[in-house]
This record gives C-alpha cells, sequence and structure tokens, in this order.
C-alpha cells in the first residue's frame, strides 16, 4: 500500500512501497528503505556540491545525523563553514547549535533553507539576502579565504635582441640580453619577495666589451591581515599612500587593504594606451623599476591588468624593433579612503627614503593616514609625514555620490628647512579627485583629477633629493582624466595629462581612441580602430594617428590592413595575415611601407608550462631585427617542483591536483602534466574564484566528480584545490553476498573513501558502473545499517551483455 502526502507542502510523510508492484518473485531482495521518506537522508557522510542562494560554494563532505526523534536527518553545517558564508556577525552568533555544538541550525534565519537534491548530488542552501553583512552576492568573507601552501617560486622573463645597422651612416650591431622576474617564499601567512633585474649589452662601436647591470629593486616580507582588512610589509617597499606622493623606501608598513572589501567598494586600476609601429617592446617602471614588460604587435594597444596597487606616475616605454623609443608618463590614482560610516581605515609607514641620486639623504621618517565613515556616504581623511626639519598634514573630505560615482577633496600643507640653504619655506598644495567604475559597459570614468601646488610647496622627495634638482622638480598644476564610453557599438577611450611646472616647461598628452565591430554581408565581427596620440614636453613633440581595419577569414584567421603617421617617423602603411590554432600556437606575417620597405613575422606559442615569441623585422636598407622572449614560473611545494606559463610579480596562483590523471583540460589552454599537476596563474587576491574542469576536451576514460570548486587565496597564496579526476573502468556486474543471494535491489553502491554514491543495484543484484579506477574500494548500502563490501573489479575493458560476478562480503 501507498500511503499519500495528505499535508500542506511544508510537510512531508512517509511513502511505503508496494513490493508486488513491482512483480519481483523474491521480495526478500528489495530495499527500497532510503525512498520511504521524503527529505530523509540516510545518516553518513556524502561528497556533495553546495550552493548558498544558488552561487556555487565547492564541493565538500557533508555528514547527514538523525534528529532526536530517529524518523528524520539533518544536514550537519559546521560552525567554521557557516562563517564563510558572510553572515552579520550579529545573527551569526545568534544560530542556534545542534549536536553538542558541532552543528549550526540555519532555520534560527527566518526563511532560510536546506535542502538535499539528491538527483543532482547537491546541498542547496537559501538565506535571506539581508542575513549577510554585505549586499554582494560575489563577496567572500575573510573566514573563506586560504593562505594556500609553503613553498617557493619564481618567476622570470628573458628578452634577447639582436640589431643590425647600416647605410650611409655607416653599419654596425648590437646584442642585449635582459631579465626580469621575482623569487618568492611562502611560510604560513609570509610572503617573501625579491624583485630583481638585469641587462647585457654590447655593440660593435665599444669593441665587443660587454655591459652589465644586476639590480635588486626591492626586498622585502609581507602578510594579509584579514581581521583588520590591512596589509603589513617589512623590508624595500614603496609608500602606499593616497594622500601623499610615492617614494621609496626601506622600514614597515601598515595598510588597509580595499582589495579585501566587496567589489564595489575597491579602487580602481590604471589602464595604458599607445601604438606601436612594430612588434614593440613595452616597458611600464616607476622610478626606475620595472612594473610591467610586454611584447605588443604593431597597431593600437591597451595595457590593464596592472592591478589597483600600481600608483603615483607611470613612466612608459615604446622600444621599436628599428631601435627608436617613444616615452610618456601616466598618472593613476583612486579616491582616496572612502568608508562605510562608522569604518576607521588607516595607513602607517615608518623607516627611511631609499636613494640612489647624489646630494640625497636617507632621514627617518613617519607617515600616517586616516579616515572615518560619516552618515549620509561622507568620508573625512587626513594624515601626517614627518622627519627631522620637514613636516607634512594633509586634510580632506570625500563624497559617495552613489550611481554618480565618488568625490574627494583635500589640501596639504609643508613646512621644510632646507639642508642646502638653511631656509624654512611653508606651502600648500590643492587636489580634487573623481572616480567612477560601472559594473556594465557604459561608462568608465577611471579617474579625473586636478592639482595645484604653491611655488614654496616641498614634497618629501624634493627635500631629501637632490638640491640642484629641487627647483625644476617643483610642480605647479596637474589634471587628468581617462574617460571610456561605449556608444551602441562604438567604443571610445578619451585620456589626458597635463602638467605645468613652476621653473620648467609644461608637458603634456592627449589620447583618443574609437573602435567599432560590424558585419558586411555574410562577413562578421570586421573591426576598425582609430588612434591619435599627441605628447609635448621640453625636449621633444610628438603626434601620432592610427587607423586599422582587421576583417576575420574564418577559421581564427584575419587579415588586417593599417595607415598610421607620426611627426617623427613619418607616414606608413601596411597589410597583413595572422592565425591562432587555439591551442596556443598564433602568427603573424605582414608588409607595408614607410620610409622604405620593411617585412615582419612574428610566431607566439603558449603552453601550460611557459609562453614564448619570436620576431624577425627588417626594411632591407637601414636595419634588421631579430628578437626572442621566454616567460614562465616555477613554483616548488610539498607537492613536488611545476613549471606554468607565467606568473607576475610574485602574485596569486594555484596548484591544481587532478588525482594522478595526466592530460586533464582546465580553463583556457592549460592541462595537468604526467603526474596530475597543473598550475593556474592571474588568480585574483581576497575574491572567489572557480576553478573549471574543460569537460568538453575529457577523455571518454576519464571521470572527473567534482568539475568546479571555489575559493578564495591572500595576495601572494599557492593556493591547491584537488579534483576528484578517475581514469579506469566501465564495469557490468552481478553482486552477490556470501550466502549466494544477490545483493537486494535498490541497494547504494558508493566509494568506501567518501560514500559517494556512484551506482544502485538492479534486479538480481545487476549493477553497471562507471569510470570506476582498478583500485577503488567499493561498499553497498541497504536498509540504513547493512552493507557489505565490493570483491575484486573484472579487469577486462571489453563489456558484453552477460554481466560478470563479482562477491560482496
Amino acid at each position: 500500500m501507498i500511503y499519500l502526502l495528505t499535508s500542506a507542502a511544508q510537510y512531508s510523510y512517509a511513502v511505503e512501497f508496494n513490493n508486488e508492484f513491482l512483480n519481483i518473485d523474491n521480495n526478500d531482495d528489495i530495499s527500497l528503505g532510503q525512498f520511504t521518506r521524503a527529505q530523509y537522508t540516510v545518516p553518513g557522510t556524502y561528497l556533495l556540491d553546495t550552493s548558498v542562494n544558488q552561487r556555487y560554494f565547492g564541493t565538500r563532505s557533508v555528514e547527514f545525523k538523525a534528529d532526536a526523534s530517529g524518523q528524520e536527518s539533518y544536514a550537519c553545517l559546521p560552525e567554521a563553514w557557516v562563517a564563510t558564508f558572510g553572515l552579520k556577525p550579529a545573527v551569526f552568533k545568534g544560530l542556534p547549535r545542534l549536536a553538542d555544538g558541532q552543528c549550526v541550525d540555519l532555520s534560527g534565519i527566518e526563511g532560510a533553507s536546506v535542502k538535499y537534491q539528491k538527483n543532482l548530488a547537491r546541498l542547496a542552501i537559501s538565506l535571506p539576502q539581508a542575513a549577510f553583512e554585505y549586499d554582494d552576492p560575489t563577496y567572500i568573507p575573510p573566514a573563506a579565504w586560504s593562505d594556500g601552501l609553503d613553498g617557493a617560486m619564481l618567476d622570470y622573463r628573458v628578452i634577447a635582441n639582436n640589431r643590425q645597422t647600416w647605410g650611409a651612416g655607416g653599419s654596425g650591431s648590437s646584442r642585449s640580453l635582459q631579465s626580469y622576474g621575482t623569487a618568492g617564499v611562502n611560510i604560513d601567512a609570509w610572503r617573501l619577495r625579491a624583485d630583481y633585474q638585469a641587462q647585457q649589452e654590447s655593440t660593435t662601436q665599444d669593441r665587443g666589451e660587454r655591459e652589465k647591470a644586476f639590480q635588486l629593486n626591492r626586498l622585502y616580507a609581507y602578510r594579509a591581515l584579514p581581521s583588520i582588512r590591512s596589509k603589513l610589509s617589512v623590508g624595500e617597499d614603496y609608500l602606499n599612500s593616497d594622500v601623499f606622493d610615492t617614494f621609496a623606501l626601506r622600514g614597515v608598513s601598515l595598510s588597509s587593504d580595499d582589495r579585501m572589501l566587496p567589489p564595489s567598494l575597491r579602487g580602481y586600476a590604471p589602464l595604458i594606451n599607445g601604438v606601436a609601429r612594430t612588434n614593440a617592446r613595452v616597458t611600464v617602471s616607476q622610478q626606475g623599476r620595472v612594473l610591467y614588460s610586454t611584447t605588443v604587435t604593431p597597431g593600437a594597444f591597451t595595457i590593464q591588468d596592472l592591478g589597483s596597487s600600481a600608483q603615483g606616475t607611470l613612466d612608459v616605454t615604446v622600444r621599436e624593433e628599428d631601435g627608436t623609443e617613444q616615452t610618456f608618463s601616466v598618472s593613476t590614482a583612486a579616491v582616496p579612503f572612502l568608508a562605510r560610516a562608522g569604518e576607521l581605515r588607516y595607513k602607517v609607514s615608518a623607516g627611511e627614503p631609499r636613494q640612489n641620486g647624489s646630494g640625497s639623504i636617507e632621514p627617518g621618517f613617519v607617515a600616517s593616514e586616516v579616515a572615518y565613515g560619516l552618515p549620509l556616504d561622507w568620508t573625512v581623511y587626513g594624515g601626517v609625514l614627518a622627519a627631522t626639519d620637514y613636516l607634512s598634514n594633509a586634510v580632506g573630505v570625500g563624497k559617495d555620490l552613489g550611481a554618480l560615482g565618488a568625490l574627494s577633496a583635500d589640501v596639504t600643507t609643508s613646512r621644510a628647512k632646507l639642508r642646502w640653504s638653511g631656509e624654512k619655506v611653508v606651502g600648500n598644495s590643492y587636489r580634487i579627485n573623481y572616480s567612477k567604475h560601472f559594473d556594465s559597459l557604459g561608462t568608465d570614468l577611471r579617474f579625473l583629477g586636478y592639482r595645484f601646488s604653491d611655488r614654496t610647496f616641498t614634497n618629501f622627495s624634493q627635500f631629501v633629493g637632490d638640491p640642484d634638482a629641487y627647483a625644476s622638480n617643483a610642480s605647479k598644476q596637474r589634471y587628468s582624466v581617462m574617460l571610456s564610453k561605449r556608444f551602441s557599438g562604438l567604443s571610445t577611450t578619451l585620456s589626458y595629462d597635463h602638467s605645468t611646472y613652476w621653473n620648467a616647461s609644461p608637458t603634456e598628452r592627449f589620447g583618443l581612441t574609437l573602435a567599432r565591430s560590424f558585419s558586411v554581408g555574410n562577413v562578421r565581427n570586421v573591426n576598425v580602430n582609430l588612434s591619435a596620440y599627441q605628447s609635448q614636453s621640453s625636449r621633444r613633440y610628438d603626434s601620432q594617428i592610427y587607423l586599422g581595419v582587421t576583417v576575420p577569414l574564418g577559421g581564427n584567421s584575419t587579415i588586417s590592413s593599417s595607415m598610421q603617421r607620426s611627426s617623427s617617423g613619418g607616414a606608413s602603411s601596411s597589410v597583413g595575415y595572422s592565425h591562432d590554432d587555439g591551442d596556443g600556437l598564433n602568427y603573424q606575417v605582414y608588409g607595408g611601407v614607410g620610409d622604405n620597405r620593411y617585412v615582419n613575422a612574428y610566431v607566439g606559442k603558449r603552453t601550460s608550462t611557459y609562453r614564448a615569441n619570436a620576431s624577425v623585422s627588417t626594411d632591407g636598407s637601414t636595419y634588421s631585427s631579430v628578437t626572442g622572449e621566454i616567460d614562465s614560473s616555477l613554483i616548488a611545494t610539498r607537492y613536488g617542483v611545476s613549471a606554468h606559463g607565467n606568473g607576475i610579480n610574485g602574485d596569486t596562483r594555484l596548484l591544481v591536483s587532478t588525482n594522478g590523471v595526466p592530460d586533464v583540460a582546465l580553463t583556457g589552454q592549460v592541462h595537468s602534466n604526467k603526474n596530475g599537476y597543473a598550475v593556474l596563474d592571474g588568480v585574483p587576491s581576497f575574491q572567489g574564484y572557480d576553478v573549471r574542469i574543460n569537460m568538453e576536451k575529457l577523455p571518454l576514460n576519464t571521470e572527473v566528480s567534482n568539475p568546479v570548486q571555489r575559493l578564495a587565496l591572500t595576495e601572494g597564496a599557492i593556493g591547491y584545490v584537488d579534483f576528484a579526476a578517475r581514469q579506469g573502468l566501465n564495469a557490468y556486474i552481478v553482486l552477490t553476498r556470501s550466502d549466494g543471494r544477490p545483493v537486494p535491489f535498490g541497494a547504494s553502491v558508493q566509494d568506501a573513501q567518501n560514500n559517494r554514491e556512484l551506482g544502485i543495484v538492479g534486479e538480481g543484484g545487476v549493477t553497471y558502473l562507471l569510470g570506476i579506477s582498478a583500485d577503488i574500494r567499493l561498499v553497498v548500502r541497504w536498509n540504513d545499517t547493512e552493507h557489505c563490501a565490493v570483491g575484486k573489479l573484472p579487469t577486462d575493458q571489453a563489456l558484453t551483455d552477460i554481466p560478470k560476478p563479482v562477491q560482496c562480503l
């Protein structure tokens, strides 16, 4: 007899199945107990995908416990796990505990539910948004962050160039070999980093003598302090300040890190635009330290992955293959210290400046900044930077304008006694900043700023620097803007930076980029790009205009044509062909006409363990250039040494284990190596990150039970995730017990290690198992308490229509 569900939807009653209905002769060999009670799960531990408000929360072992009556069961949610959901502290603390405090009862939150979706092997948790600390579904709270593995890392980039010149002015050659990167060690939450750069150059003019240079840009250690959302740094670093100008220091710093906040409250990363005539090397540096370097193909380029940690003025050098260079500066900033109501944020640094120039000094200093959030989205902030004979203080106010962005204004006053003259000077500097980062693709006003400084205003770098450069470095006015806007298919980017000085010529740079994608007949995604740049300084004036058209040919191939003109290099035009095979190999061949005819070839390769490219260029009459580059990274942990594409400056990365199964494809073009490991770089810090198996490229004999995993890592961590990949057998078997009877119909076949269900026994003990590894231990469970261990599975891969007998003892 079947008892019907006669109550309201929120109540569940047991269901009894009539075995006669199944028309099976031996009713003793039927076990349907697991299906008789709605929302009932046999007590035990299960490996389940979990979600909170439909957001994937990883795969984990979930224990189901019987309630006090013994008729129902519930999922035991450990306190440490619930803490990662991001609930308000008061709500989390007030939730009842079950099983002597082992489990958190979410029913204490009105409207909450916990459901085990057996058909999906998923535990679905639903919570009202009002229970969360932040109204941001993408935010991962500090309790869920991982410091990763202990280990060591090396990020390196090696670039070699050989250039030959000839013509009326004479002939010659030059060779260069340069490398830069970061070495690091991770111990618990601490990260030790050493940034290096090395260069070796020789030319025929110096009679083969080689000029060598090697330097450590900085050697420092840091760690995240999640409890106070801050970062502690010790050693050689740079002043992390939103109020004072950046300079190199040797000492200790403690600063708030807005990456630990929800995305909507974080800062803004710089955006760099430009145009290259050839396969050019673009280098971004600050005070002589290389922050970023890459090779770009001819045409307009955009660099936007520097990260929000790059602050102040950045120097950009574009070196063409014919040896010519263009340089310009980009101003970066964020609205200082916007804070929520009642929140106090701070930055403190102490030590001494690191100086390289002649005549400079290195006095001890201390710098501090604070901000406090007021009601109605107002923030007040200020700071002090003090050293012997020097004092600078700032005070300002900021306002969150909601959908309109954020605005701040401040004034900084300096008092300095100049050591070379004994003169006491006092001056003010006034600043207004505005920033807005839109979530949609509409408009992105990254930075708009204006600053005016008195003639007598002295920043700290001027005070400790070369006396001869004091007057020439006196800034007067600076205003900058970076604006991106999309108009129904037309993307525009505008940048403008203008600086004037009290005792030097002004500098400025203007840039405008227009891009449009459209279709012509059956040809889709035709791209047109128009870029114009103009820069002026005391030493040179330069203007550039570029027009490029790219037409897809199908099969990942494109043909492109461009025209460009610059005041320094004249006019040129080119046409080229490029192809990307989709598996990491791409190449490009193009030729053109400028001052002379020229031809260029480029090939690049990206694999799981390295990135490499090579290019050759010549105009046939004045120069030829050959450049090669290889980028790679190494990490060493208790799981061994693994190489990967390339990390940047010792940043966060992830070691992935596929349980010893090789050649498992992950996101992008990364595959696990022969030992079943892969490394993903470019992993964001303090944010949720989904690691995914590419199921479309998974071999037929390979199964991954948890193809998506989510985690959040602290800055610089070597994270670790383990995918339950199996490369094994398909088995068609009949299970019999020790007394010769078949295992009951409806019994559950499970992995003995994690209780994951792998199949259900059919009539007469017949069972079909897919992707079972040869060394797996299987157990069969029925009637809540009865079970048996499955014997050795047949190793014959060939399946027949006759099941092979296997004992279950």
